[in-house]
């Protein structure tokens, strides 16, 4: 069935070159025409599976939180500056910020400048009357003592004398109101726990600014209109923010961008530079290596025209079915130059071959088509069916790329098979282009490789031997990257600029989030007072680390049973008379108007007697969701119908939390966050590989199998394969190369790539009678070493790519598919030939026994 397929084939290039050639230029330009649709999508965490688990959590806990919608303006000052510099540029920027439109729209929707914004206290004082006169509402155990400080007679007279000063004060203004509902002063106690532990960060207490506590660094939030995942949006953004940024910047005062758009920007266009970098680099050194194995400049254009052709069919049908391409697919067009050309190679030298042994051009393309053919359809097939076999990945971005790769490899084959012949056929005819037919190329002859062979090849397989043991040793300290950020794209100056925040402001801490759905409200609230209870038990234990932090919405919306309680132990604890009547002395030796101050002492009252009231979370959540405060409850307490979500922030050095302690302690609840995505993903990878590296190494030998049908053979063309898998993952052990999600898929690939070699080099020698495996070695060294090396520069060109993710992809290929082409060259000829002499040696004793014997 292959046979006559290839005789078809080389039959229409020979008869009709031209309409071959230009039926594929016109679908060649159709293709690049659709093209123009793709898009580059940076967005890390789409590459993996979100549909369940904690994948799902973390994204829809990212989402509601807002936390892709962020961007961050770090300003830095050199020490010889002052502090109210660094102010007052903050200021300028904050204010520079507010007035940037885009199509005529103010680009952010909320600029926070300070940790306590005025207007925020302004809008909040019946919210906060409500809270202040019964702490029992927002007091935890540990701060009762702090309550009962305050609520000292002493203490007393001195807070309402300070109150009485500064309303006489210039600073008076708006100051009224707060003094009535606040006449303790517990607002800042309220308000630092509010805002407590934003992401993890560790500000100057003493600033009402986001600054640092050595007061170098100083940020300023801001919420962009649209998400960053809105790319036409960010640029635009990010394009309008750089113009401005250099302009408003002061002498010793340098000011930085940062967040979910400014990063979502410049991934992109690290990765859309990334892939055409690549792609050239690998096509430039491919064509060059093979300029010079065949000293030709036609030669590139023979086969660049109908590789280049395979990489825009794929380009054109990427564009219609996925629509964009991401981290892992955007390196295809540089797999497909070091794969997809491997067919021409063959092809190519086989017709050079045929050439030079004075065949007629349409005898050498059909001995081309119809023998190398058959073993470049077989070789291609293998490698097809392992990328083929990645699609079943969970991962979203291999099974995109394992697609594109397997179209595109069979997209090149089909360009090679029809275009290569016929455009050799239309050039052969012009005369003046004619190439000579009697030259050969003389690189990769390999004579001192093959007469060593000759002489011992027993040294060989005991080196084989020497190494492979090395390797196996070596295996053990092959280790696997647990920290996902290590792959992020290198040189990124946003990432940068977020490590450089992280420092400034003690953000080093992971978060993690604990996450409770239900319809009581109340019930969730208990759960997340218990966990918290068990939290500081562990940490007093020492069973936890003591700088885990969590912060829990149960500070703010407490449930019932935690206001009696809290109520109860504040009458232990205080003579609420006692506080009573300090009060009202004070605030008449004061000249104040007591009855003004009605709403504290009445509260006071209640408490006193045990008839505080008591608010049902619902309430609270309503009341808080209604004021500026709705934006700090949001992330922490959702409503879906009936459903109540409440999300608790875990912040922890990294490495130092165990989920599955946690969950095991708390069944009911879900935990997720980047610790715990980063272990999700390593068991997704774990698991594919040793689920598709088998099936991978078992439909490989299928295949192998069926071209040559004889078991003994079979088994020993996979050998090299084997061997050359072993040494590189022993070299990757010593080199220090960890697996990561992206060069664990290289595994497979590599079964289906570093296979070819020992196809093509043992066909030549069973198409040749099995008799000399040096002659096959000869006359196959060429072109397997040419193709081993275009797919080692096509993936080699991964190396370049600022994302650390491809360019490990890029090392382990080189080392994966270097050893192969070593084994197949070395190790498979020498074993033939070391049987083949056992065998000469017996049937040689034996003859001579039979004869002594006679």
């Amino acid at each position: 069935m292959r046979k006559k397929w290839l005789k078809g084939i080389s039959r229409l290039s020979v008869s009709h070159p031209r309409k071959v050639l230009l039926v594929s230029m016109l679908v060649f330009g159709l293709a690049f025409l659709l093209t123009g649709r793709l898009r580059f999508d940076p967005d890390f965490l789409a590459l993996f599976p979100a549909e369940k688990g904690p994948m799902k959590l973390y994204i829809e806990n990212l989402k509601e939180a807002k936390t892709f919608d962020l961007l961050f303006v770090l300003l830095e000052r050199r020490e010889e500056v002052d502090l109210p510099l660094l102010i007052e540029s903050g200021k300028e920027v904050a204010h520079a910020l507010k007035r940037v439109e885009i199509h005529g729209k103010q680009a952010f929707r909320r600029i926070q400048f300070q940790r306590i914004e005025m207007e925020d206290l302004e809008e909040t004082k019946s919210l906060l009357a409500l809270f202040l006169s019964r702490p029992y509402l927002f007091l935890d155990e540990e701060e009762i003592p702090y309550l009962k400080e305050k609520w000292r007679g002493e203490e007393i007279t001195k807070q309402v004398l300070k109150n009485k000063n500064l309303l006489l004060s210039h600073a008076s203004f708006g100051m009224k109101d707060f003094v009535q509902i606040d006449p303790f002063e517990l607002r800042w106690l309220w308000w630092e726990k509010w805002k407590a532990g934003i992401k993890g960060m560790d500000f100057d207490p003493s600033s009402p600014f986001f600054l640092s506590r050595d007061g170098r660094f100083l940020l300023i939030l801001a919420e962009p209109i649209e998400p960053a995942t809105n790319l036409p949006f960010s640029r635009e953004l990010m394009r309008r923010l750089n113009e401005w940024t250099s302009s408003i910047e002061k002498e010793g005062v340098q000011v930085f961008l940062t967040g979910a758009h400014s990063i979502a920007t410049s991934e992109a266009r690290a990765l859309r530079l990334d892939m055409q970098s690549s792609f050239l680099l690998s096509l430039l050194l491919v064509l060059l290596l093979f300029f010079y194995t065949y000293r030709r400049w036609i030669v590139l254009l023979f086969v660049g025209l109908p590789l280049f052709g395979g990489i825009q069919l794929t380009m054109g049908l990427a564009s219609v079915t996925i629509g964009r391409l991401n981290l892992l697919t955007s390196a295809f067009a540089a797999i497909l130059v070091g794969l997809g050309i491997d067919f021409a190679v063959h092809l190519y030298d086989r017709y050079q071959q045929e050439r030079a042994n004075q065949k007629e051009i349409p005898m050498a393309i059909e001995i081309a088509l119809n023998q190398t053919g058959d073993a470049i359809l077989s070789g291609a097939f293998t490698t097809i069916f392992a990328f083929g076999v990645l699609y079943f990945s969970r991962i979203r971005g291999i099974m995109e790329l394992a697609f594109l790769v397997s179209v595109g490899l069979l997209f090149s084959l089909l360009c090679i098979f029809l275009v290569l012949p016929s455009f050799l056929v239309w050039i052969e005819q012009r005369k003046t282009l004619s190439p000579s037919p009697s030259s050969s190329p003389p690189p990769f002859q390999f004579y001192l490789l093959s007469s060593a062979l000759k002489k011992d090849p027993s040294k060989f397989i005991w080196f084989a031997v020497g190494i492979t043991i090395l390797s196996l040793l070596s295996i053990s300290q092959l280790k696997i990257e647990t920290d996902l950020r290590s792959l992020r794209p290198k040189e990124i100056q946003p990432l940068t600029v977020l490590e450089k925040m992280g420092r400034a402001f003690g953000g080093r801490k992971v978060e993690a989030s604990a996450i409770q759905e239900g319809r009581d409200l109340s019930s969730l609230l208990l759960k997340e007072e218990e966990m918290v209870k068990v939290f500081q038990k562990n940490k007093k234990e020492g069973k936890m680390d003591s700088s885990i932090f969590i912060s829990p919405a149960s500070r703010f919306i407490p449930s019932i049973e935690k206001q009696k309680r809290i109520a109860h132990e504040i009458r232990k604890a205080v003579n609420l008379d006692e506080v009573k009547r300090h009060l009202i002395k004070a605030l008449n030796e004061n000249g104040f108007f007591v009855p003004s101050f009605h709403e504290t002492l009445e509260a006071l009252e209640e408490l006193r007697l045990g008839k505080e009231k008591l608010f049902p979370p619902e309430t609270l959540f309503l009341l808080l969701q209604k004021s500026p405060l709705g934006r700090g409850i949001g992330p922490r307490i959702t409503r879906k119908g009936e459903h109540f979500k409440l999300i608790t922030p875990i912040y922890y050095p990294r490495g130092s939390l165990s989920f599955e302690e946690l969950e095991r302690q708390f069944p009911e609840v879900s935990f997720t966050g980047p610790e715990r995505i980063e272990t999700e993903i390593l068991k997704i990878v774990k698991e594919d590989l040793f689920l598709l590296t088998p099936f991978a190494f078992l439909l490989i030998l299928l295949l192998v199998f069926s071209h040559f049908k004889r078991p003994t053979i079979t088994l020993l063309t996979l050998l090299p394969l084997a061997i050359g898998l072993l040494w590189m993952m022993g070299a990757m052990a010593i080199l220090g190369i960890r697996i990561n999600f992206v060069n664990a898929v290289i595994l497979p690939m590599i079964i289906g790539m570093g296979i070819d070699n020992s196809i093509h080099l043992m066909h030549r020698y069973l198409e040749e009678g099995g008799r000399d495996p040096i002659e096959a070695l000869q006359k196959t060294a060429r072109p397997i070493t040419l193709c081993s090396l275009t797919t080692m520069l096509g993936f080699g060109s991964l190396v370049t790519t600022r994302y650390q993710a491809l360019s490990t992809m890029g090392w382990v290929t080189i080392l994966g598919m270097g050893f192969c082409l070593v084994n197949s060259m070395v190790l498979l000829p020498a074993i033939v030939l070391f049987v083949e002499k056992r065998k000469k040696w017996v049937k040689k004793n034996t003859t001579e026994s039979l004869s002594v014997q006679g």
